[in-house]
This record gives C-alpha cells, sequence and structure tokens, in this order.
C-alpha cells in the first residue's frame, strides 16, 4: 500500500517551510542570509519600511520573531504564524497548510499508523511521491458568474447561515484543477481589487490566481464594492461577514461604500484607500480578538474620530458570521 501522511501539528512545524508559507501569502523577502536559513521581510502584519519580521531554520524546524510587535504572540513556529496572520484556530490552521502543501512530508506505511501518537486526532491521505509544491498545482480552470453547484450553496445556507439569495451576486463559481492529480474542484470566489479570488467552500479556504493573470503571482488584496451615500464606509475582515450583514438586514446591497480586506495584514492598503475618499464615517466590523482589536487601534490612530466601530454588535462572539450561525441555530 501507497505511504500516508499524517497532517498534524509535528507533521507541520517539521516540513513547512516559512519562506514557502511567506511566499504563498505574498511576502517576498527583503534579505537572505546564512545560506538560505535565515530570512528578514517587512512585517505581515503592518505597514513599515524597515524588516522588522525574521524567520530561521533552527532544530529541525522554522521558528519566527516579528521585533516590531509588542506582544507574546510576536513570535513563534509554522502554525502559530498562520494563527495570527489569517485569525484561525489550530485545526484550522493545519487544514490551510494541508490545502497548501499536502505532498510535504515523508509517509508512513498503514501498518505503522495505529502506533502514531494522538492517532484518533490526526487526518490521513495519500502520498503522491515525487509532487511539486502545492502552491504551484492549482490552476483555475472556469470561473462562472452563477453559482449553480447544491454543495456550495449548502454550505453558504447550511454551515454559514447566509442568505445564498443575497450572496451570490458578489460570488462567483470558481473551478480548479490540482495539475498533479488531475482532479477538479469547485468552490467560492470572491474576486478582490487585483483580479484574483478569495475561495471558500467546506473544505477549502485560500486564494486562486484568476485565469486571466499569467504573467505575475497570485495577489492578495482587498476588495471594493461601491455603494450610493459617499460619505461613509463599512470596512470588513473577511467577505463572509460582509455577506452576514446583508443577511440580517435583508438588503441585496448596503447603501455605503464597502471594503473587505480579505485578510488583516491588508489594512494599510485599505487606509491608504480610504484616504483617497472623504469619509466622514467609517464602520469597522473586526473581530472580537487581539487582532482585531488592533486592527481598530490603528484604523483610528490613522483615521480619526471618523472611524465607529461596530464590533458590539457580537461581542459575544468572534465575528459577525458567529453571531450569525448562533442566531439561526
Amino acid at each position: 500500500m501507497s505511504p500516508i501522511i499524517s497532517y498534524n501539528a509535528q507533521w507541520a512545524k517539521e516540513n513547512i517551510s516559512l519562506p514557502d508559507l511567506l511566499s504563498a501569502f505574498g511576502h517576498d523577502p527583503v534579505s537572505v542570509t546564512k545560506h538560505g536559513y535565515e530570512y528578514w521581510y517587512n512585517s505581515p502584519f503592518r505597514y513599515e519600511k524597515e524588516p522588522s519580521f525574521h524567520t530561521s531554520y533552527l532544530g529541525g524546524k522554522w521558528i519566527w520573531n516579528d521585533f516590531g510587535r509588542g506582544d507574546v504572540q510576536g513570535n513563534g513556529n509554522v502554525i502559530g504564524f498562520l494563527q495570527l496572520h489569517e485569525n484561525v484556530t489550530v485545526s484550522e490552521a493545519l487544514q490551510i497548510l494541508r490545502n497548501l502543501f499536502p505532498h510535504k512530508g515523508q509517509g508512513v506505511l498503514w501498518s505503522k499508523v495505529n502506533k502514531l501518537p494522538l492517532f484518533q486526532d490526526i487526518s490521513l491521505s495519500q502520498k503522491e511521491l515525487g509532487a511539486a509544491p502545492a502552491e504551484n498545482n492549482l490552476e483555475v480552470t472556469k470561473v462562472r458568474e452563477q453559482v449553480w453547484d447544491k454543495s456550495l450553496i449548502g454550505y453558504l445556507a447550511g454551515e454559514r447561515s447566509i442568505d445564498y439569495q443575497l450572496a451570490l451576486k458578489y460570488l462567483k463559481h470558481i473551478s480548479y484543477t490540482n495539475k498533479k492529480t488531475g482532479k477538479t474542484y469547485q468552490t467560492l470566489g470572491f474576486e478582490n481589487e487585483s483580479g484574483d479570488y478569495e475561495c471558500r467552500d467546506k473544505f477549502f479556504k485560500g486564494i486562486l490566481k484568476s485565469p486571466n493573470a499569467e504573467d505575475r503571482n497570485t495577489a492578495k488584496d482587498i476588495s471594493y464594492i461601491p455603494g450610493s451615500e459617499k460619505n461613509s464606509v463599512a470596512v470588513f475582515e473577511g467577505f463572509m461577514d460582509f455577506l452576514t450583514v446583508l443577511t440580517l438586514k435583508k438588503v441585496p446591497v448596503l447603501p455605503v461604500d464597502v471594503i473587505v480586506l480579505n485578510m488583516v495584514n491588508m489594512r494599510r492598503r485599505a487606509i491608504d484607500f480610504i484616504k483617497q475618499s472623504n469619509y466622514e464615517h467609517i464602520y469597522t466590523f473586526f473581530d472580537n480578538d487581539q487582532s482585531g482589536e488592533k486592527t481598530t487601534t490603528f484604523f483610528k490612530e490613522e483615521l480619526g474620530q471618523g472611524v465607529k466601530p461596530q464590533n458590539h454588535l457580537y461581542q459575544e462572539f468572534k465575528d459577525y458570521n458567529q453571531y450569525l450561525q448562533a442566531r439561526k441555530g
């Protein structure tokens, strides 16, 4: 029987390179030293001109330090980085890593799997030997304006409690193929300002490059939806929270302009975008966690008293969509 990979925390620490992960999210190093074992970056968590984010290969694993942060979360391993970067749990971080790097790591025989620690908690998959890095394997083959797949609609309406009839105006049906396996998958795509797609479904969370973008890497970016009231803007961390507001208000469009960060380290990009307009009111819908609090503070420092946080509306929950799910549950 073919070897299999156990996608657990030990697998992530031993097999996933932080430079590879940073590259997958569009972060390029400012300098590389010690024969490729030490990298310096402009921080992925804020805007800066001098690099303060450092990662190195030490003790058989990649570790990182963000010397510009003033909290205890300013260092760690690959899982800790992904938790902070994407605001996810450990299990969600492992799922993202599995999607990005399904062929990294040494497989073991099935007969030995039951001897692994915490066997009941690990995720297993057949290993394809000699595969290329996963970030180069996923290719969008078709983009449809209308979402037709029942499982995708079920994910929106069921797991996310979103009114899919309102949401589908903003989503595209993305078909993509793993070039190494030949398998094709369906996912929901939310277009960003660079033309690429923030994608979500029950099993996949990531960004896929537009088939029209041939001469560049995948681009993380904000999304902008114009409204009729040009004196106000609503800013969301992710598009599910934006769709949550539409569901709660039972409206197909918001009267104000909308900006979706798509990831918290796009906050500098969003603020620069906002500064080009004359908004009197800036309504923020950030998560009720440390990263959300820091992002709110950053907006207030940069944009002043026009910033009006709305996270009190879902104060018992991490984000607005969790509140919606609990309300409908």
